[in-house]
């Protein structure tokens, strides 16, 4: 017995078969085979091996190996062979035929056969990738002068048809920004620095220079090259001739005293301000007048307005050119009235899957412009943005906002510590976690340790609380610490630091408290990082040292706080010392009571019960 030179009807009948055997839920691939059987059968070819079923439209590499496979096991029935077609033969006419032809071809020496160039990268019109290149050459960005993120997007996008930030409303959460990748593959882009900032290379210079040719584009200020913004950045490493370097009394004036006056009563906190009832409402005028004194009352605007500008000349104008340096760190200050605040509330934050855009309707309909971005740190923050400049900096209040069931499972899986330890060290000086008091199964069983937490956030870690029952009622109170944050900085100075290479995030933080030192001897200025700088530094795998990483892998383990992998990593810095203390241990017994012998009398929450120990030596001792 052998086969028939056409196998059509057999493979149509063991489709059948499988359709068959199918479950009655199974619809979709029923429809699936129906369709494949059917469109065999009308087929005019002849179908004799498994890979001519691929000409068939419908059936696929699944199908078609089900098929083949149900060949086999019928020419094992009737004892033939399986049909193999010649390893030679290519179909004429297909892609696969061709590529078979020119891997079997060899020239007369018998050398192979040239490999084929690989095509040079060139960014398609109007894309991400095309508009940043465009922007750096715009910008005169050339190593080793380079120009910010924020700085590249704002002048790429009139050079690109797609959004390059992301849009979280429409679910769109990589922009055209993502092409900046295959720029730095293919060498065209050169990013360095923290805060980040790229620069063209070599071969980034040819490529945009051949594309703005080829589309005629003309840039804005072609003309006035020397005037551009990576010249004029105040960010760049190379040293701005109006940028020299200046201290508190330098920047201010050595011959203007310090005004007792000017300062501001620290020991009301700013929650309490916030939220007193409406019988002190009078206090926080009565305050802010002895915290403002007169219109003119800051040192800045009193002592410098007549030394910047021009009597007959707009301020502003002149006020962007106050950058200065300290410490070997530039600076730039805003005078009040140069600024706006407002909030800006991170894309995860939303009242419910069917209602996202909750916040920032709620906002809008109080009068209060907010915005959603993804953020480094927090939930909720406030920023400063410069009037002409559009330049941003982060104010000194963060929210983490947490409903109780949240809070719960982040105490149990170990968050909550992460989170507090990221939170300080952003240095700012009012942070809240606002609590929304709605309950649900996860929190039966917790009572106590909600109240240890609560304790030790409000005692220990010296946060504020704000407690709410709903997000309605949240709402109300981030719209009166809104108000309060707008009438305090309507009086106040803002000195925006501008690092050029932080090395982690503990450098965040110092800069930040070195600048306070210097800068905050009264109350009317205020220090604060720019918004770059705290998106890219405080991001949660940013910048992380070995030692960062040791506690962070350590805290994965069930049972071990903040507190107790500090303590850990305090002994054994790194994985490779922790290893290397099992390693070197005699007997199984030693290695499950390491942790116990070393931390089992340590103080409070560093302490390692002889449990936990066990657990450790199960994840590091392979002995």
């Amino acid at each position: 017995m052998s086969l028939p030179n056409n196998l059509k009807d057999l493979y149509a009948e063991w489709l059948q078969e499988f359709i068959s055997t199918l479950n009655p839920k199974q619809e979709q691939l029923t429809l699936t085979y129906e369709k494949a059987k059917r469109n065999l059968l009308e087929a005019d070819e002849t179908i004799y091996y498994p890979r001519d079923l691929k000409k068939v439209k419908g059936i696929g590499d699944t199908i078609m190996k089900r098929l083949e496979k149900r060949l086999k096991d019928y020419c094992d029935e009737i004892k033939v062979e399986m049909p193999q077609p010649a390893a030679s033969t290519a179909t004429r006419g297909t892609k696969r035929g061709t590529t078979t032809l020119r891997s079997n071809s060899r020239d007369a020496s018998g050398g192979e056969p040239p490999t084929k160039k690989l095509r040079k990268y060139i960014p398609k019109k109007r894309s991400g990738g095309y508009g940043i290149l465009l922007a750096l050459l715009e910008a005169n960005a050339v190593i080793p002068k380079g120009i910010s993120k924020d700085d590249t997007i704002n002048l790429a996008q009139k050079y690109c048809d797609h959004s390059l930030n992301p849009n979280f409303a429409t679910r769109e959460f990589k922009g055209a920004w993502a092409s900046i990748t295959a720029l730095k593959n293919h060498e065209f882009v050169f990013e360095e620095g923290r805060p980040k900032r790229y620069s063209l290379t070599e071969e980034g210079i040819n490529m945009a220079r051949i594309l703005k040719s080829t589309d005629g584009v003309k840039f804005p200020q072609e003309l006035e090259n020397s005037q551009n913004l990576a010249h004029n950045s105040e960010k760049d490493g190379m040293i701005d001739a109006n940028e020299f370097t200046a201290n508190y009394s330098e920047l201010l004036g050595t011959e203007t005293p310090l005004d007792a006056e000017l300062s501001f009563d620290r020991d009301n906190s700013l929650l309490d301000i916030t939220f007193q009832d409406s019988q002190s409402t009078p206090r926080i005028s009565k305050m802010n007048k002895s915290f403002t004194g007169d219109d003119n009352s800051s040192p800045i605007s009193s002592q410098h307005k007549s030394k910047l500008a021009p009597t007959n000349g707009p301020l502003i104008s002149e006020i962007r050119a106050l950058k200065r340096r300290f410490g070997g760190t530039s600076y730039e200050l805003w005078t009040k009235g140069s600024y706006e605040i407002f909030p800006i509330i991170d894309h995860r934050e939303i009242k419910s899957q069917s209602n996202r855009d909750f916040f920032v309707k709620a906002f809008m309909r109080r009068g209060i412009n907010s915005e959603v971005r993804q953020l480094a740190l927090g939930d909720i923050i406030w920023v400063a943005k410069h009037k002409e400049s559009g330049t941003e900096a982060v104010l000194n209040t963060i929210i983490e906002r947490k409903r109780l069931d949240d809070l719960a499972l982040s105490i149990r899986d170990n968050r909550f510590m992460e989170q507090k330890s990221r939170l300080e060290k952003t240095g700012c000086k009012n942070k809240y976690y606002l609590i929304e008091e709605t309950m649900s199964d996860v929190v039966e069983g917790m009572t106590e340790a909600l109240k240890t937490s609560i304790w030790l956030i409000l005692v220990y870690y010296r946060f504020s609380i704000i407690r709410t029952t709903n997000s309605d009622a949240t709402v109300e109170r981030l719209h009166s610490l809104h108000t309060v944050l707008e009438e305090e900085y309507s009086r106040r100075d803002l000195l925006v630091i501008n690092p050029h290479d932080l090395q982690n995030q503990d450098d965040y933080r110092y800069e930040l408290e070195k600048f306070r030192q210097e800068f905050e001897r009264t109350k009317n200025i205020e220090c604060c990082h720019n918004f770059q700088c705290f998106q890219e530094i405080l991001g949660k795998g940013e910048l992380s040292t070995i030692g960062e990483l040791t506690i962070h892998i350590l805290m994965f383990i069930k049972g071990i706080s903040i507190e107790k992998a500090v303590a850990i990593q305090s002994v054994f810095p790194t994985l490779k010392h922790i290893l290397t203390a099992y390693a070197e241990c005699r007997s199984p017994e030693e290695a499950r009571l390491l942790m116990f012998n070393k931390f089992g009398n340590a103080p409070g929450l560093k302490k390692i019960t002889k449990n936990l120990s066990e657990k450790i030596a199960d994840v590091f001792n392979k002995s």
